[in-house]
């Protein structure tokens, strides 16, 4: 099992990459061939900014009897590959700004809206998880072939996900890098797969009743190996022994989990960070390795062309190991502040619990503790402000603890996020105080809240976030519309069970207005709500960005029809106005 982890030099013009690997006591010798120039007993290699090409590594390794195995990594390319980002002052070098979250988009579907996304003057785009995860053409679940929560089960750290192949994502960053467009990554790092989502067959059951269900694929053209304990009864061909939580195309072994324990409760910091979250097998974030394997990972994603990340599951991982993969992360980028344009933002969901995880100081506070931590984890004063907690206390409750515990401006918020998108939903019951767009249908209240994220004055905001997804069928279907959701392409004897389709739906269209979720005051079923192309959106995000004003629909990347949908309403239309201080 081996990995790549690149460390730059202070000036980030020169890498050295290191494979780590684990090897078998049986194995004598390990060797190394870098960039295809042969093999090497070298296990680290010297690039500088001369170097434009992905660097190659295959690793082979010989054991006593003289066999050989060998195993190929991941291209990877370096920071100094990425095209410059030429984006107006006012975005202050990518530390304000409005970021559109293309949940289901494919990278094709992204690299060509982004030409679009430039004029119209958002700052950013986040994708959706691009690691290899869970996947299968074979085998439904609950009705549903692929479902979108396929995304957060990684079964490795290959960016080869549900969005398109690695050259595929490359491409797409440079392309919007090249017109102005920041690219940020979704990271799960809590987590892998759940347990019995492997490549194993599994059976459960008693009492004269046994049920089978084959293993499950990767969204890789060359599928990763992939064990977890459960449910498993078949020993491996490798080891003669039952496998358990093996992953290993991202190198982890089952010591670098926690414990099989369920998360029942949300107040406990112990259960928080050590319990599977619906099952998933979570990682043992203390462990010094496992930091190291996701401070890598974290650097490819740099080194690819992102100018940072979401970290999802951010409150299942303890302050101070998120503190401490961070100082990782600066290790590996040479030392120095992080990026000049970086950001991250941190899925800490909060409820009940704002006491332990906000509101009183304590190990497990995501408030001003932490902050506290990532400094003594060295990480500096300019770092630390760009670390941001997504708000999920917006629009209800905030500030979270009735005063700014956090700084607004390390604040992340938004109006609904793809959590949230089931028509039941009441993760973030919002009340009057916002609008869920696919579960009310209320097209002209959803505006009206977007448009308000970016009015009120009553909170200083750098990062805000806007979520262009996609509509449900009436049978249930939540799937994504990229056409891997499609029952018709279900193979094999289980397809009977796949009842809730969708079917393909293309997400880039250069002729579309925003909300295409409605049309002729009808609602549509299994297509692309792009919320971001939305005429009066974009010109209450465009006044908060401090950008000019842009009348013609047609210099904001539009169709001439897509005009403001209330010029004829006057300015009572929304039914409230804009918070102001």
């Amino acid at each position: 099992m081996c990995y790549s982890n690149i460390l730059y030099a202070a000036d980030r013009l020169s890498a050295e990459v290191a494979a780590v690997c684990r090897t078998h006591s049986s194995v004598v010798k390990t060797e190394y061939n870098w960039g295809g120039q042969g093999f090497t007993s070298e296990g680290t290699h010297s690039v500088d900014s001369s170097f434009a090409d992905a660097l190659s590594l295959e690793v082979k390794a010989t054991d006593g009897s003289g066999t050989e195995y060998t195993v190929d990594m991941e291209a990877v390319n370096f920071l100094w590959q990425g095209a410059a980002i030429n984006q107006d002052a006012a975005y202050q070098n990518g530390q304000k700004g409005a970021i559109v979250e293309m949940f289901g988009w494919p990278h094709e579907d992204v690299k060509q809206e982004c030409e679009y996304l430039a004029k119209q003057g958002w700052m950013g785009v986040k994708v959706y998880p691009v690691t290899e995860s869970v996947f299968s053409y074979e085998w439904p679940q609950n009705g549903e072939l692929n479902p979108w929560w396929f995304y957060y089960q990684p079964v490795s750290y290959k960016l080869a996900g549900r969005g398109g192949t690695r050259e595929e994502l490359r491409e797409m960053i440079q392309a919007c890098r090249g017109v102005g467009v920041r690219v940020y990554a979704d990271a799960v790092v809590n987590h892998m797969s759940g347990g019995g989502n492997d490549v194993l067959d599994h059976r459960n059951g008693g009492s004269g009743y046994c049920s089978h269900w084959a293993g499950k694929s990767t969204t890789a053209e060359s599928p990763s190996p992939y064990f977890t304990h459960s449910w498993t009864y078949e020993k491996s061909d490798n080891t003669g022994l039952v496998p358990g939580m093996e992953y290993p195309n991202a190198a982890y072994i089952p010591t670098d989990f926690h414990c099989e324990r369920p998360l029942n409760s949300w107040t406990d910091p112990f259960q928080l960070n050590n319990g599977w979250l619906s099952g998933l097998a979570d990682l043992d974030t203390e462990s010094e390795y496992v930091r190291d394997r996701i401070a890598a990972y974290m650097t490819d994603l740099f080194s690819i062309g992102f100018s940072g990340y979401r970290i999802d599951a951010a409150k299942h991982i303890q302050p101070e190991s998120l503190a401490a993969i961070l100082a990782k992360v600066k290790r590996n980028l040479g030392g120095g502040d992080l990026p000049e344009d970086f950001i991250t933002y941190l899925e800490v969901l909060v409820g009940g619990e704002k006491d332990l995880l906000f509101c009183q100081e304590g190990d497990y506070s995501f408030g001003q503790a932490f902050a506290d931590k990532m400094k003594a984890a060295g990480l500096s004063d300019s770092d630390v402000a760009k670390v941001k907690i997504w708000d999920s206390s917006y629009p209800k409750e905030f500030p979270i603890c009735g005063y700014w515990e956090t700084p607004a401006e390390r604040l992340a918020i938004e109006n609904d996020c793809h959590d949230d998108q089931n028509p039941g939903s009441s993760s973030r019951d919002m009340q009057d105080k916002g609008s869920v767009l696919v579960r009310e249908k209320d097209v002209s209240k959803h505006r009206g809240f977007e448009e308000q994220l970016f009015q009120r004055t009553d909170g200083d905001w750098a990062i805000k976030l806007v979520l262009s997804s996609y509509t449900f069928m009436d049978d249930g279907a939540m799937g994504i519309p990229d056409g891997k959701s499609d029952c018709s392409a279900c193979k094999g004897d289980q397809c009977s069970s796949c009842t809730q389709s969708m079917a393909h739906s293309k997400a880039f269209d250069a002729d579309a207005c925003g909300y295409t979720c409605e049309v002729d005051g009808q609602w549509q079923q299994g297509v692309y709500t792009r919320v971001h192309r939305d005429y009066d959106i974009i010109q209450a995000m465009r006044d908060w960005q401090g950008l000019p004003k842009v009348t013609d629909a047609s210099d904001l990347g539009l169709p001439s029809n897509c005009g403001s949908s209330k010029a004829a309403e006057g300015p009572e239309f929304l039914g409230f106005t804009p918070f102001l201080q």
